[in-house]
């Protein structure tokens, strides 16, 4: 068996080939003066293959497309480790005539893998167009991460209030949501459902952090109710559009995120959980 890391996830690759006592194949990949990608593979015979590739963004995508057509008669099976599913936000139709755009990718990856393996993904609906997946919660590693700490943890809204039960189930902390209550027509107070947060050090906890704005404003108002400080953690720390220093500005700590997208703040790895999920 082995290890194949795309070029989106290099790191957990090798932690997972460390964890899975196996090799990582060579690799080239290259972009070409138009922007059209280069993928080749050696080494690979007749052998089980793990391909652990995210998909942040449209190229990675495409390389993961290109990494298992280069594997085509070459591998004896092929799992796809896809920490972080891209495009699993358009997960049903909001008006006709739209794509949706997790179908098309899920239709895309199994007709090349055997199983497919991802972290949280983006909702229940995302996941009913797989097949052979094989679904990972890492909710409970960023309770973990907080075990220990006097902490109360926040979901920036009710959507993410099961997760966050999750996280603060392991982390052994407080919990709440923030809720929206409107007053009247031009004034709408938005608060912890239950708990106070004056003088608690406080985590918004979320599964994807992408622009940043919805974490931001939840901080602000946070830390405007009263919280001597607000951290952030999630799982998919996707950051566009200047998001850290959105989230910094708003006065946020410290940002906490897993590995399933490679960035300076991934500090709690998912090689673990997905090693075991292999395994069995």
């Amino acid at each position: 068996m082995k290890i194949v890391a795309g070029g989106a996830s290099p790191l957990l690759a090798s932690r997972l080939a460390t964890l899975l006592k196996t090799e990582l194949a060579k690799t080239t990949y290259r972009e070409f003066p138009d922007g059209e990608l280069y993928v080749k593979i050696e080494g690979i015979e007749e052998e089980d293959v793990i391909v652990v590739q995210s998909i942040n963004t449209n190229n990675d995508l495409v390389q993961l497309l290109l990494i298992f057509d280069a594997l085509t008669n070459r591998a004896e099976s092929i799992v796809a480790v896809i920490p972080y599913m891209g495009y699993a936000r358009q997960d049903k139709l909001f008006s006709e005539g739209e794509a949706i755009s997790i179908r098309a990718v899920a239709r895309l990856i199994e007709s090349y893998a055997d199983k497919v393996v991802t972290v949280n993904i983006h909702s229940k609906e995302a996941m009913g167009y797989f097949k052979k997946l094989i679904h990972l919660d890492a909710m409970p590693l960023l309770g973990k991460f907080y075990e220990g700490r006097s902490i109360t943890m926040i979901s920036p809204d009710l959507g993410s209030l099961e997760r966050v039960r999750v996280a603060a189930a392991h982390a052994k902390c407080r919990f709440d949501y923030l809720e929206k209550t409107r007053l009247d027509e031009e004034t709408v107070v938005i608060k912890p459902k239950e708990l106070g947060v004056k003088n608690e050090d406080v985590v918004i906890v979320d599964d994807i952090i992408s622009t940043g704005k919805t974490i931001a404003e939840a901080a602000k108002l946070v830390l405007e109710a009263g919280a001597r400080s607000v951290e952030c953690a999630c799982v998919h720390a996707v950051l566009a559009k200047q998001a850290l220093n959105r989230l910094y500005s708003a006065g946020v700590r410290r940002v906490v995120a897993t590995d399933t997208v490679e960035k300076p703040i991934s500090e709690i790895s998912v090689a673990e959980l997905i090693a075991s999920a292999l395994k069995s």
